[in-house]
């Protein structure tokens, strides 16, 4: 029904509302879809919902479905679509000042580094995302999204591969670098 109104039935607040309102749902059903493993379905009801959020032009359900299609995207293989999304919606966060919604993103991109053989920048991004979530706490985000678990993010073979030494320095350097210099590093291209 939101879906058939159009865009001069509504003005102002109501306008708005109906936006968010139509982005999210496109969310939960996403997630829904996700969840059952149909990446495809998610994956074209979160770049629905994403379109919608964009005429909003509301960042928070903006930051939710960057975040979420990126999960789609990862699970369909696109690692370089998630990182895409992932970029944009924590240079989103960063914009906003929303430091623990950048935490989130830098846990997934942590992942995504991982799975793209880096793991220096996953331990790195993750250690970044861990300090920030504990000094600023778990924000709102967490509330709207299914987070990466931390054995996915850093697998315990990292240590092993790049080695303690190398482990060490690239745990202390995302653990010392802040929110500013975190976002900064990941929004290079790995």
């Amino acid at each position: 029904m939101l879906r058939e109104l159009r865009d001069d039935d509504l003005t102002g607040f109501d306008r708005l509302e109906q936006l968010l309102t139509a982005s999210f749902m496109d969310n939960v059903l996403g997630l829904v879809r996700l969840s059952q493993g149909d990446n495809d379905a998610a994956t074209r009801l979160f770049t629905d919902g994403l379109a919608v959020a964009r005429r909003a032009q509301d960042w928070s359900p903006l930051l939710v479905l960057l975040y979420d299609l990126a999960l789609a995207r990862r699970a369909q293989g696109d690692l370089a679509g998630a990182a895409g999304h992932l970029q944009e919606g924590l240079a989103l966060a960063a914009q906003a000042g929303d430091e623990t919604s950048a935490a989130y993103y830098l846990e997934v991109l942590a992942a995504v580094a991982g799975q793209q053989d880096n793991p220096q920048r996953a331990v790195r991004l993750f250690a970044a995302a861990r300090s920030i979530l504990d000094a600023r706490g778990s924000g709102w985000l967490h509330a709207y999204v299914p987070r990466v678990p931390p054995d996915e993010a850093v697998p315990a073979g990292w240590r092993s591969l790049l080695g303690d030494a190398a482990f060490e320095e690239a745990q202390a350097w995302g653990q010392s670098a802040g929110s500013k210099r975190a976002v900064e590093y990941a929004l290079q291209q790995p």
